[in-house]
């Protein structure tokens, strides 16, 4: 069953893996490492082998380029993938001033 409303992006994403650990905020809630599969300044995907939940809330700390940019973020979609697993969509709810240039700039490097 896909969760979620997949529609037009106000921001782009880059098809980029980099290493993230994700930490689901409910009591018994999943908590791990992956890698992104997209990523841009309004949010990320990556794999999980846990179910993770639509609309759940959840700490993002992702290693881009040198430093740690961190967001509080809520799942938007969640597929099945072919492994068993899924492909979760995180829309960024709060990231800091500088985390989010950061991200702009990495974005628009790529882009070019």
């Amino acid at each position: 069953m896909v969760q979620g409303n997949l529609k037009k992006r106000r921001y782009p994403r880059l098809r980029v893996e980099h290493p993230l650990f994700i930490e689901v905020l409910d009591e018994r809630g999943p908590q791990g490492f992956s890698r992104t599969r997209s990523i841009g300044e309004g949010g990320c995907s990556f794999a999980s082998q846990d179910d993770i939940g639509y609309l759940s809330l959840m700490k993002v700390s992702i290693s881009l380029a040198g430093r740690v940019v961190t967001a509080d973020g809520r799942a938007v979609y969640q597929l099945p993938a072919g492994n068993g697993g899924y492909e979760v969509g995180v829309e960024f709810l709060r990231v800091s001033s500088e985390d989010r240039l950061h991200l702009r700039q990495l974005v628009s490097s790529r882009a070019r």
